[in-house]
């Protein structure tokens, strides 16, 4: 069984591993279709201090997160929240996705792509 994640507020800012962009998180507890599978993230979220651009969201996982610049708002509402995504993240047989080895496939992708102009 995998380890139940702590999830950060919504409001949160982080940087991710390998990045100094900041991000809000504006997710949490999520389940995406990619190359026809469903995968499960811990976290959406938007870049700082833009905020939402179109409905573009960076989605990584909890250890992918290299450091915390700003907790979000935290209330008994949140805790309980908090628990619900965390027993439904237990109760669903879903894969958590490896951010990085999607991130390296994606790259292998767009590089073997071919020019608009072929």
């Amino acid at each position: 069984m995998e380890e139940r994640v702590d999830y950060l507020p919504l409001g949160s800012v982080v940087i991710v591993h390998g990045g100094v962009k900041k991000y809000v998180i504006v997710a949490r507890g999520l389940q995406l279709k990619i190359n026809g599978d469903y995968k499960l993230f811990d976290y959406g979220a938007c870049t700082y201090p833009e905020g939402m651009m179109g409905d573009r969201l960076m989605y990584f996982q909890a250890s992918d997160i290299n450091k915390v610049v700003f907790k979000g708002y935290t209330d008994d509402d949140e805790r309980i929240m908090v628990d619900n995504i965390q027993k439904a993240m237990e109760s669903l047989d879903v894969e958590r996705a490896d951010v990085r080895r999607l991130k390296q496939s994606m790259s292998c992708l767009l590089y073997t792509s071919p020019s608009p102009r072929d």
